[in-house]
């Protein structure tokens, strides 16, 4: 059990709300990244520019909040965590030779894909320059030590993840376990790492922190299993990353590899006649780099708007998907991680950030990962940031 705790007074009477706490998470984001910057710095701007919901930042205020800290003091780890994210798809979108995300070009389809390594590991080690900052704005080295681990450790596990993604890159038979795996590693990690980290520089005790971590990594996979589920919930696709983009990167996800165990013999037949159909530069979706350009990715056109005979053949795998019942199964395994989440805030102090953070868990407040449809407008405040 964990020890009784006592939240900060502060936080029940005049608690900031999530629109406050994201608010100003933009902020600080825009203070680190004003217009009119040149060189890395601009590369990282624009990148921070596409539309998202600050998920991650969210939750390392909120976990904070929940025990007494100052917004202001942890403010700065919360932008640096959106920092290493977004530097995260900036490297994803090298992998899998991506030239559009958001109905935008990427960073490597304007500046190629060596100015895009460096911006993306660039915007990682904003999160642990962040930590100093938490530290000039009075939290305490013994908190500052914990985070910085914290991270550290999550950002290896993210790593390995991504790589273990690539490793399964056209393996049908890899199975939902070692999916999951990858995902926990490559997804879950960093939002586990967000919830510690914020109740770590809120000096929470290590059995808090151990919640939250566990909150964030049950939290993550329902996450992401949601968004792999996406593609194959409605005929017209989602906002979220393109709908063939599973079969385009020989990538098969939970739904797939479920309906593989649960369809039968002809439909288990046609589901690896369809990934087969479509082996791309080794499995892995990666091109080759010549002159700083990524020479033979997909043009913006073939990105925005997939070519018909792939669209007919997402419409046949979303069928063979829905018929043998791997989408409803993907679902409850996505809402048996949601539970768990919650189960995990169960010993928690309550309060108004504690109820924020359960309510981040429905499947209507999860803010959808992934890329947006070709051209959905980037929503931007005035600052030019993300909404």
């Amino acid at each position: 059990m964990i020890q009784q705790l006592t939240a900060d007074p502060r936080a029940e009477t005049r608690p900031p709300g999530t629109d406050a706490v994201r608010e100003a998470v933009a902020a600080e984001i825009a203070a680190r990244f004003p217009r009119g910057t040149n060189g890395l710095d601009d590369i990282a701007r624009y990148a921070l520019q596409t539309p998202g919901k600050l998920l991650r930042p969210l939750l390392v205020c909120h976990s904070a909040l929940a025990f007494g800290a100052d917004l202001h003091q942890v403010l700065p780890a919360a932008a640096g965590l959106e920092c290493a994210h977004v530097g995260s798809l900036v490297h994803d979108d090298i992998l899998d030779g991506d030239l559009v995300r958001r109905g935008k070009p990427t960073v490597q389809a304007l500046h190629g894909p060596r100015q895009a390594i460096l911006a993306g590991s660039a915007l990682y080690f904003t999160w642990f320059a962040a930590l100093a900052d938490c530290a000039e704005r009075g939290v305490g080295d013994r908190q500052i030590r914990q985070a910085l681990a914290i991270q550290a450790r999550a950002g290896a596990e993210a790593c390995r993840g991504a790589s273990a993604e690539l490793d399964l890159a056209g393996d049908m038979d890899s199975g939902a376990a070692a999916y999951l795996a990858m995902a926990g590693r490559k997804t879950a990690a960093l939002l586990a790492a967000a919830c510690q980290v914020g109740a770590a520089l809120a000096d929470a005790p290590a059995d808090a922190q151990a919640s939250m971590a566990a909150y964030g990594e049950h939290l993550g996979l329902a996450f992401q299993i949601r968004d792999d589920l996406l593609p194959y919930a409605d005929a017209d696709g989602h906002a979220g990353k393109p709908r063939e983009s599973d079969l385009r990167n020989r990538r098969p996800t939970l739904p797939v590899l479920l309906a593989l165990d649960m369809a039968d013999a002809c439909d288990r037949q046609a589901i690896r006649r369809l990934f087969a159909g479509e082996a791309d530069d080794e499995g892995t979706g990666a091109r080759s780099v010549e002159g700083g350009v990524a020479t033979g990715a997909r043009s913006t056109s073939d990105t925005a708007a997939e070519s018909p005979d792939r669209r007919d053949a997402h419409r046949e795998l979303r069928d063979l998907v829905r018929r043998c019942g791997a989408a409803a199964r993907t679902r409850d395994i996505a809402e048996q991680h949601a539970a768990l989440a919650r189960a995990a805030l169960a010993d928690l102090p309550p309060g108004p950030h504690v109820r924020a953070l359960e309510g981040l868990t429905r499947a209507h407040a999860l803010p959808q990962p992934g890329r947006p449809s070709a051209g959905e407008p980037a929503r931007t405040d005035e600052s030019g940031h993300r909404t």
